[in-house]
């Protein structure tokens, strides 16, 4: 991955100077010190200088190309990747941007569905990865985009009765509600397969994810492969997959080394190309579309900083924190739950010995997962 930090640094010290109009990496903003005030439109920006009432204001990254704005403001066009270090520092004062400006989990659903009734594929595949984060696959899927999990970086949350599927968490923000195989089905798409290796002692999540989708639940990738040989298209047709990513490794390993990072990230690239494979027998037209999440924070790769949050689990809490270390999070409140989320790089309890990655707060790592899309005509 490209990370350019001179061009980080020629920005962020021109904007200490005057308001800069930048094009720019979409993750760049989240980059930018917490003094650095992010606008969409430069208007404001010009009603505060031409009124010399107004004192000068904080740094600001202008977003929009105006002339008018052109013949004032510098424009500076940086589009690589930001220094990852820097966001992890500073994305937590720029929140309001990553909702606003960049996709989030919870408009992936709306998304897919406008790009399928614009170019009404004949297949459509969603393969749910449980576990990746941007950062593992833009070196190799030109396609990616990054999208903002909006809420702790979860699989799933059961409500207090532990049997309700919380529909703001995790996978369940992402086929929303409608679902995509619903939203789908209302514009044509009546076939369906669902394939999942969740086990039917978490068939609550499972059944939420995939309900009125016609579900085999298999032992491993090879089992959907072998199932998807024998489709036959006959009618335009939805394709929903849950994929292991990256969390199953975090959670049944104590160390897991960068190689074997690197090769389980490796073999999801594979699976997807051998769907893709499989379905252009059909001689149709096809898009697969990925999305995690969440990603992992390794627990080997960073240095800690742990506070005391009692029953929190490492990188969040559903009960306030005192106040130094409330600090350090980011509080949200999905379907009427709240969370502490930790901002980078804090743990409100120890990662548990048995476990080599840690998700739930709020970091580059875990709370930047990608959305991409995969096309066969």
């Amino acid at each position: 991955m490209v990370e350019v930090e001179d061009g980080y640094q020629q920005l962020e010290n021109k904007l200490t100077r005057t308001p800069v109009i930048g094009d720019v990496h979409p993750l760049l903003p989240l980059a930018l010190s917490n003094s650095v005030r992010i606008v969409k439109c430069g208007d404001d920006v010009l009603s505060e200088l031409d009124d010399m009432l107004v004192a000068p204001q904080t740094p600001t990254l202008i977003l929009r190309h105006d002339l008018r704005l052109e013949a004032r403001f510098p424009t500076i066009s940086l589009k690589e990747h930001p220094p990852v270090d820097a966001i992890n520092r500073n994305m937590h004062c720029h929140l309001q941007y990553a909702r606003e400006q960049l996709l989030t989990t919870h408009g992936v659903a709306v998304t897919l569905v406008e790009d399928v009734i614009e170019r009404r594929y004949d297949i459509v595949v969603l393969m749910l990865v449980d576990g990746l984060s941007y950062g593992d696959v833009i070196d190799w899927i030109d396609t990616a985009i990054p999208c903002f999990v909006d809420g702790p970086s979860l699989t799933y949350r059961l409500a207090d009765d532990q049997r309700t599927v919380l529909p703001t968490v995790g996978f369940p923000s992402i086929v929303g509600s409608p679902s995509v195989f619903s939203r789908l089905h209302d514009i044509g798409y009546k076939n369906a397969l669902g394939y999942t290796y969740w086990a039917p002692d978490s068939n609550v999540i499972s059944d939420y994810l995939f309900r009125q989708i016609p579900t085999h639940r298999v032992a491993n990738f090879e089992a959907i492969l072998t199932e998807l040989r024998s489709f036959t298209f006959k009618q335009p047709t939805y394709i929903q997959i849950m994929r292991e990513g990256l969390d199953g490794l975090a959670h049944s390993k104590r160390e897991m080394s960068r190689a074997e990072i690197d090769g389980a990230i490796m073999a999801i690239r594979q699976d997807i190309e051998r769907v893709i494979q499989v379905l252009s027998k059909q001689k149709r037209r096809i898009c697969l579309y990925l999305v995690a999440d969440h990603g992992i924070l390794w627990k080997t790769e960073h240095n800690w900083k742990t506070l005391d949050v009692t029953g929190s689990k490492p990188r969040y809490s559903t009960t306030r924190p005192g106040e130094s270390a409330y600090a350090c999070t980011v509080r949200y409140e999905r379907s009427g739950q709240v969370y502490y989320s930790l901002t980078y790089p804090y743990l409100g309890s120890r990662i548990k010995a048995d476990d080599s990655g840690v998700h739930g707060g709020l970091s580059y790592q875990e709370s930047i997962v990608p959305f991409a899309k995969f096309e066969v005509r």
